[in-house]
């Protein structure tokens, strides 16, 4: 057999006709690839064949930062999913056990030191009992990082995730976008209220996520006395997410669907924003500062194009999880997009 270039398409169409009698010689994912292939677009060219971006130059300067809650926090926040030993990872099934073998106990407390030296200043913390004994022990031996404690509340218990974060030394917190989505689909907004009631009781600085808009909206109109939003924000454009859906000209709002989804809301892992332009345009007449997460997709999305894309159109900060070989990288592209010309129309609003 001469060596030849395959292709991914080439190599599964080969793949079909070698194995007619069944599709179970194939692995899940390769599976999944075979359905998708058909629909994807060829893949751009790099020299070797691979989808391939530069590398960012290094960068002088330091981290761009903005204000939040009195504390300078940079524009580039790290994630807690990774260091955590969790991942969106759609139909891989092996990722979070990956994780929690490669960010061990010291690898994480490296990570930490890692985001400091490349002038990250905040991360968000998961409330659970290592990732609090690991904040604590950076803080000890030194470490700065500010933490943006995620917040889990629920009708019965309001306070615990609250106590929790304080003790760590948090002093920025936010209720998690599941709970943000999930009582105002339920009609209790007034837990909510009361979450950020008790959190501006124990001295947070106090957000609200959401991952649909519908509850952001909701919270903004009924003025939810919060100091932030973090909202999912990133273009929807990566094959996995599907093709736009063609505004519906019979649809009309209901007490649980505010907004029309601009993409299918199916049971994407990676996909948590229906709505990029409505979500721009609603950022666009707030005056809250806006965090934006899931901005790569779970790494759909180029840092280059997440990045830009989100600061571009409205965000104030991105939070991104991050592997420590990350790093370089993505506060060199940080730097590089406020040094250079960016088209933003929302006003920075930290």
């Amino acid at each position: 057999m001469s060596v030849e270039k395959v292709g991914r398409r080439n190599f599964l169409k080969k793949g079909t006709l070698i194995t007619a009698a069944g599709a179970a010689v194939f692995s899940f994912e390769e599976n999944q690839l075979r359905a998708h292939a058909q629909q994807m677009p060829p893949p751009r060219q790099f020299g070797g064949g691979e989808d391939r971006q530069p590398p960012t130059p290094d960068v002088a300067g330091p981290m761009p930062t903005g204000a939040l809650g009195g504390l300078k926090i940079s524009r580039l926040i790290a994630g807690h999913n990774l260091v955590g030993g969790q991942a969106h990872s759609r139909d891989l099934i092996y990722v979070s056990q990956l994780l929690r073998n490669y960010f061990t106990d010291d690898k994480v407390l490296e990570t930490y030191r890692k985001y400091e030296e490349h002038g990250i200043t905040a991360s968000f913390l998961r409330i659970e009992a290592r990732s609090l004994k690991l904040a604590k022990r950076h803080i000890d031996t030194g470490g700065k990082l500010h933490w943006i404690a995620q917040i889990v509340i629920n009708e019965q218990d309001q306070t615990r995730d609250i106590d929790l974060a304080v003790q760590a030394g948090a002093k920025l917190g936010y209720i998690r976008g599941l709970e943000g989505d999930k009582f105002f689909k339920a009609d209790r907004m007034d837990v909510i209220v009361k979450g950020v009631e008790n959190a501006r009781k124990a001295g947070l600085t106090i957000g609200l996520a959401t991952h649909g808009l519908d509850g952001m909206i909701a919270a903004d109109k009924m003025d939810l006395p919060v100091d932030f939003y973090v909202k999912t924000f990133n273009s929807a454009n990566y094959w996995s997410a599907g093709a736009p859906l063609p505004p519906d000209p019979n649809w009309k709002p209901t007490k649980q669907e505010l907004v029309q989804s601009e993409y299918s809301p199916g049971s994407h892992d990676n996909l948590w924003e229906t709505t990029p332009r409505q979500t721009a345009e609603f950022f666009a007449k707030v005056t809250k500062p806006f965090i934006a997460y899931k901005v790569l997709a779970a790494g759909a999305i180029h840092p280059r194009d997440g990045f830009k894309y989100a600061f571009d159109h409205g965000a104030d900060f991105v939070s991104v999880g991050m592997y420590d070989f990350q790093l370089k990288e993505n506060t060199n592209l940080t730097k590089q997009m406020f040094l250079e010309k960016y088209d933003r129309a929302r006003p920075w609003r930290a």
